[in-house]
C-alpha cells in the first residue's frame, strides 16, 4: 500500500454481474472522499448491486462511517443494492453500537 494513500480500493464483477469493491487500509476524514467519488461512479454508471468487502479495512472514523451510511443511502435512491462484506468484528460492534445494521 502506498504510504501517502492510508486506502485502496481494487474493484471486480464476480458471475451475477454485481460490482464488489475491496477496501483496504484506513477510511478516515482524508480518504473518505476517494471512496465516495468510486461509489458514486459506480451508481452514476448504472451499477446495480454494490458490494462493499471490508476484510482489509483497519480503521474506521466517523467521516468513513457518514460515507458508508450516505452511500447507502444515495444507493437506494437510485435502485441500487449497497452491502457491505465481510466486516472485521470490530466493525460489526460499530455498527451494532449505532443500532443501524450493515
Amino acid at each position: 500500500m502506498d504510504p501517502n494513500n492510508k486506502l485502496t480500493i481494487n474493484h471486480a464483477k464476480d458471475a451475477e454481474d454485481n460490482l464488489i469493491l475491496f477496501i483496504a487500509g484506513d477510511l478516515d476524514v482524508q480518504t473518505a472522499p476517494q471512496l465516495r467519488r468510486f461509489i458514486d461512479t459506480a451508481i452514476r454508471e448504472g451499477a446495480v448491486n454494490v458490494r462493499l468487502d471490508l476484510s482489509q479495512l483497519s480503521y474506521l472514523d466517523s467521516s468513513g462511517y457518514g460515507v458508508l451510511i450516505d452511500a447507502a443511502r444515495r444507493a437506494g435512491h437510485a435502485r441500487c443494492q449497497l452491502d457491505l462484506t465481510s466486516m472485521p468484528p470490530w466493525m460489526t460492534d460499530f455498527f451494532d453500537m449505532s443500532a443501524l445494521e450493515a
